[in-house]
């Protein structure tokens, strides 16, 4: 038996050591972002690490379960070659896993979550990560040597076997250990599942200290493992759904009676602008000059935000009115399959000619493909472009000769026309070139020289695009693909993470200049778009039109596991089963009992159950396009699919 409790204190040894390597892994996650946290109290902080252990328990054990076979009966597993062959395959499981926290540390700078299982479509799609990562481990040097530093004391500090017992197996000592085994067996599945009688999930990490701790809370392990397990949307129930579409449809129905205006559309999403970086929307002063110019003479919303935080998630929700709310981004999911109605598919079928620009390699973050699901008949990449001259060394093309080149190019085309470009100068690594080093004002985040360099090629493209016959035309539509790095801990909240510019222009249009302040999100572009163009016919978007007043305006968006609704002042975030926190913009109201803010927060909830039903049961169901022959709207769910 002797032997026996060696292999058994080697595997608590190891367990334990791994578990002290994930708590490090947390310091360092919370000393690259403490300025994500900085507003939390002592308690909060100390509140997460606590209740991240749970977390660290479940992430070793599901990487880790493997290992239960050396705790089976038997004295086979004294064997000294096995027993190195195990623990060069325990560190290699292990350096993987808690690499990834480390490599999330940084990586959490942009997308102000932990990663997901997207991570590793990322990874294996785009070639483009493996040619900038010699530069991202240069500018990040201190991460890949302290991550080095961390192997090796791994290493060192690994428990191993040292001279085992030797002993006979008798059937009294079998059928004990078998015991043992299935004890430890019973306390690994309780551990793995959270020590609950529901297996634990990322938004349990709220509980106790708030969504705003969740990265804080969880390791990149488990985040990563549990959104491979939840791939596929859930059907729900919520609501019948003879009421459910009298809370929310995203059926439009034709409103108009006028004859379409066949004008051009212009969509420019800029790469990581950040609200936060425009002067104009009260933002930090001197690195966007050219834009807000540009938001001075258009319908302005400084009340925008993104439906998500990565660049794969902005397209689909921009162009075709798709957020992404669940663990994969849409174009990356398992409903990228279905029928969609985008804005360039629909105009198109009104005689558009349809193109998407992006400077970077053809077929990078899955835009190339995308683009074809929503119909656009032209994408135009770095292939196309085919001057290398001006390749950045990276991503793509510079910003400045790529938006002169989109100008020569759209002005090739037939009329009337839908363009997107996607801008990519101010991305990592944020480069800019040479004979322009001294031209743009430096700051403490790096971001923002790119984003004067990318601001600066706007503006020559509009010093361009003025003069040409189709120009006046042209409605043109500025956004940006999500936020980024932060300065002040407003753009670090919740909502604050999510503010973006947004703004229509039309030359001479005195209906389009001003400021509005209603709340609004990417996936209102499409059905704003097509309510200026007085489209004729029905259609399917996630969002509505930020011109008709009628209508509810809100943001919704999927960050951490956890959904949020912005609806006027006021914000709302729900775990999937219950509100865990609700408030306003500026305080958090939901212990107030003030009897107006419980009826808000209850309107809210019923509103964000309405928006996940209807959401999940189209994507399943295949749900997300109208028969545009007939364009009935309650051919959106027949009867025979009513939800039970």
């Amino acid at each position: 038996m002797q032997n026996y409790i060696q292999h058994l204190k080697l595997a608590a040894k190891r367990f334990a050591w791994i578990l002290i390597l994930y708590s490090v892994c947390r310091l360092f996650f919370h000393l690259l972002n403490t300025e994500y946290f900085s507003d939390g109290s002592f308690s909060s902080i100390v509140t997460a690490y606590i209740t991240g252990i749970r977390f660290d328990i479940a992430a070793i054990i599901f990487t880790n379960f493997i290992f239960i076979v050396l705790l089976l009966p038997g004295s086979w597993k004294n064997n000294i070659t096995l027993q190195k062959t195990a623990a060069i395959v325990f560190f290699a499981i292990n350096a993987l896993a808690l690499l990834l926290n480390f490599i999330d540390a940084r990586f959490f700078d942009f997308i102000n979550k932990r990663s997901t299982s997207a991570f590793f479509t990322l990874m294996s799609s785009n070639s483009d990560v493996w040619a900038v990562l010699p530069r991202i481990i240069r500018d990040y040097w201190y991460v890949a040597a302290i991550c080095i530093l961390f192997l090796i004391i791994f290493w060192k500090g690994m428990p191993r076997l040292k001279q085992p017992a030797t002993e006979r197996l008798t059937i009294k000592y079998f059928i004990l250990q078998t015991g043992i085994f299935i004890l430890v067996t019973g306390l690994m599945l309780l551990g793995a599942r959270g020590t609950k009688l529901k297996p634990i999930s990322i938004t349990d990490a709220a509980s106790g200290t708030g969504p705003k701790y969740i990265p804080l809370v969880l390791n990149t392990t488990f985040s990563i493992l549990k959104t491979i397990e939840n791939e596929n949307l859930q059907e729900l129930s919520w609501f019948p759904q003879d009421s459910l579409t009298l809370i929310y449809n995203p059926v439009h129905s034709c409103r108009t009676n006028h004859s379409f205006r066949k004008m051009n559309v212009v969509i420019f999403i800029l790469e990581s602008f950040s609200k936060e970086y425009c002067e104009y929307l009260g933002g930090i002063g001197g690195f966007t000059p050219n834009l807000d110019s540009l938001l001075e003479e258009s319908l302005v919303f400084p009340n925008a935000f993104a439906n998500g935080t990565q660049s794969y998630e902005a397209m689909p929700a921009i162009i075709a009115g798709i957020p992404s709310l669940m663990d994969r981004p849409y174009s990356g999911s398992n409903y990228t399959q279905n029928s969609i109605e985008s804005l360039p598919e629909l105009l198109r079928r009104q005689g558009y000619f349809t193109s998407f620009f992006h400077g970077g390699n053809n077929g990078t973050m899955g835009f190339s493909n995308f683009a074809r699901i929503a119909g656009i008949e032209k994408y135009l990449g770095r292939d196309e472009y085919n001057n290398d001259a001006d390749y950045d060394g990276y991503w793509g093309i510079w910003d400045e000769p790529y938006l002169k080149y989109f100008a020569g190019e759209i002005s090739r085309f037939p009329q009337p026309f839908f363009s997107a470009v996607f801008t990519l100068s101010s991305h990592h690594p944020y480069n800019i070139p040479e004979k322009y080093k001294d031209r743009f004002k430096d700051s403490t985040l790096p971001i923002l020289k790119s984003i004067g360099y990318a601001d600066f090629a706007l503006g020559e493209f509009f010093r361009t695009a003025v003069l040409m016959p189709w120009f006046e035309n042209t409605l043109f539509i500025f956004t940006a693909d999500h936020a980024a790095q932060a300065l002040q801990s407003t753009y670090n909240s919740p909502a604050g993470m999510l503010a973006i510019p947004l703004a229509f222009y039309r030359s001479g249009d005195p209906m389009l200049k001003g400021i509005d302040s209603t709340v609004c999100q990417q996936i209102d572009i499409m059905p704003t778009v097509l309510d200026y163009l007085q489209y004729p016919e029905n259609f399917f978007a996630f969002g509505e039109s930020v011109i008709d007043k009628k209508l509810p305006h809100r943001c919704i968006s999927y960050v951490n596991g956890i959904y949020q609704l912005i609806e006027g002042n006021y914000i709302l975030q729900f775990d999937g089963e219950k509100v865990i926190s609700f408030g306003s913009l500026s305080g958090n109201l939901i212990n107030s009992g003030n009897p107006e803010m419980i009826r808000i927060s209850a309107d809210m909830e019923k509103t964000i159950r309405a928006i996940i039903q209807t959401y999940n049961y189209c994507l399943i169901h295949n749900r997300t396009a109208l028969n545009i022959k007939n364009g009935d709207p309650a051919k959106f769910l027949s009867k025979s699919d009513k939800i039970n």
